[in-house]
C-alpha cells in the first residue's frame, strides 16, 4: 500500500511538471523571448521532463510486475502494465527520436530520420505536439489508476 502511495506520487510530480512544461512554460518562453532563445529553452525543458518520465515510468512498470508476481499467479488485467509500456516507449520517442530532430532542423543541420521520411520543421513539431498530447492522455488515465491503488 505504502508503494502505491510513493508510486502515485512520482507521478503526479512528473504528471504536473510535464503539464506544466508542455502546455504553460512553453508558451509563455515563446510569448517572451526571441524565437530561437525560446526553443532552445524549451527543448531543455523537454528534455529534462522526459528523462525524469523515463525513470518514473520505469519505475512504475517494475514495480507492476513485481506486484503481478506477488499475486501467485492470479490472471490480472495486464492493461496497466502495457499502458506504462507504452507511456515508456512513447517518452522514449519523443527524447531520442523527435527531439534531435528538431533540434537539427532547428539549427539548419541534416539529420537521418527526416531525410528518409521528409517533412520540414512544421510537420516535425505537428508530430512532436500530437505525441505529447498522447503522452499526456496516457499519463492522466495511469494516474488515475495508481490514485485508486489499483494495478489492474
Amino acid at each position: 500500500m505504502f508503494a502505491n502511495r510513493v508510486l502515485a506520487l512520482l507521478v503526479s510530480v512528473w504528471f504536473g511538471a510535464y503539464l506544466l512544461a508542455g502546455y504553460g512554460v512553453a508558451p509563455l518562453l515563446f510569448q517572451s523571448l526571441p524565437k530561437e532563445q525560446a526553443g532552445n529553452l524549451a527543448g531543455v525543458l523537454f528534455s529534462v521532463v522526459n528523462y525524469i518520465g523515463l525513470f518514473v515510468w520505469a519505475v512504475v512498470y517494475l514495480a507492476g510486475l513485481s506486484a503481478q508476481r506477488q499475486a501467485f499467479g492470479r490472471n490480472n488485467s495486464k492493461l496497466s502494465s502495457r499502458l506504462t509500456a507504452f507511456t515508456w516507449l512513447l517518452l522514449a520517442a519523443s527524447q531520442f527520436l523527435l527531439v534531435p530532430v528538431i533540434r537539427a532542423l532547428r539549427q539548419g543541420q541534416t539529420h537521418w530520420l527526416p531525410n528518409l521520411l521528409g517533412g520540414e520543421m512544421g510537420f516535425w513539431h505537428g508530430m512532436s505536439s500530437s505525441l505529447y498530447m498522447l503522452i499526456s492522455l496516457l499519463g492522466l488515465i495511469l494516474l488515475m489508476r495508481l490514485m485508486r491503488f489499483e494495478w489492474h
